[in-house]
């Protein structure tokens, strides 16, 4: 490590306070900066800074032990590309995505040795879950998408599937002793990355009601601030059901009248951001990486409604 990335993580460090077991602001706001500093191919940099945050929280996320190694295997040091991945899938990270993301690693004896240890590290990480009510989950997704098939689904079964999810929920986290059922509870489960919500939990809320949004959103909050959900997913809940709005109307040749709308955090591509500096400060609030960064990590774009 350089003189300068030395001083400069000193110096983050030294910035970060009541710095504890589970400070996960801190460790989403470096997390956050080593995935910038891996895209600007400082690949040092950004081994450095996951080495921090890694050691500022009991359980760091599947995802971001996926891209240390990514960054790591650029370094060709492929012992600490070994020990990321076993982390890795310690906390849920399975052997097929591995597979898709790294190339050179698995040429080496390191990715060997990993194959020969990865039944044994699956089988751990499942031992701490709640596997019956991980399944149970997974079904109300199921259904939650079936619901909404064009052949299969309506309107009214759509309305009945949303209610019972979502007093099977409150439910549920009555249960988990008045806690969001999160990942060290049934798992982080995101197959294609920490954007991804195809087949896991926060996926549900997505259809629910405004009213019932509200209800939910101190238990997801409170998640967030525990390492049991990322920022960009309860962001994402809270753009679609509470925070998206209409901003304008034009007409259209034929004389339609059409909205033009916004969201609060900015989690969708191409869209505009409602108000560009309370997005800023409502994002730090949850530990979600700012705009400009998290646009660039989806080689996407956004604007800033601007009032006329």
């Amino acid at each position: 490590m350089n003189k300068i990335l030395a001083f400069s993580i000193t110096i983050l460090l030294f910035g970060i306070q009541k710095i504890s077991a589970q400070n996960y602001l801190n460790y989403y706001g470096i997390i956050n900066i080593a995935e910038i500093a891996n895209l600007d191919k400082e690949f040092k940099k950004s081994d450095s800074l996951y080495q921090v945050a890694f050691g500022l929280v009991d359980k760091p996320f599947k995802e971001d032990f996926l891209l240390a190694s990514i960054n790591s295997e650029k370094l060709n040091t492929y012992q600490k590309t070994l020990d990321y991945l076993k982390n890795g899938i310690n906390h849920g990270l399975t052997l097929k995505r591995i597979k898709k993301q790294l190339t050179e690693f698995k040429k080496s004896k390191e990715w060997k040795e990993l194959k020969k240890e990865y039944k044994s590290l699956r089988k751990n990480h499942l031992k701490t879950l709640n596997l019956s009510l991980r399944d149970e989950i997974s079904e109300m997704v199921r259904k939650d998408q079936k619901a909404r098939i064009p052949i299969l689904g309506s309107w009214r079964q759509m309305k009945k599937t949303d209610s019972y999810n979502y007093n099977r929920l409150l439910e549920i986290i009555r249960q988990n002793n008045n806690k969001w059922p999160g990942f060290s509870t049934i798992g982080e489960i995101t197959p294609k990355g920490k954007y991804d919500v195809t087949k896991n939990i926060t996926l549900i809320p997505l259809h629910f009601k405004k009213e019932w949004i509200e209800k939910l959103r101190p238990y997801m909050l409170e998640a967030v601030l525990n390492g049991e959900m990322y920022p960009y997913q309860f962001a994402r809940i809270i753009d679609y059901t509470v925070s998206h709005k209409t901003i304008s109307q034009k007409k259209k040749n034929n004389g339609t009248i059409i909205g033009e709308s916004c969201f609060l955090y900015g989690t969708y591509k191409n869209i505009t951001v409602c108000d560009c500096e309370k997005a800023k400060i409502e994002r730090k609030k949850i530990g979600f990486e700012p705009l400009e960064d998290y646009y660039r990590k989806l080689n996407s774009t956004y604007k800033c409604y601007e009032q006329k």
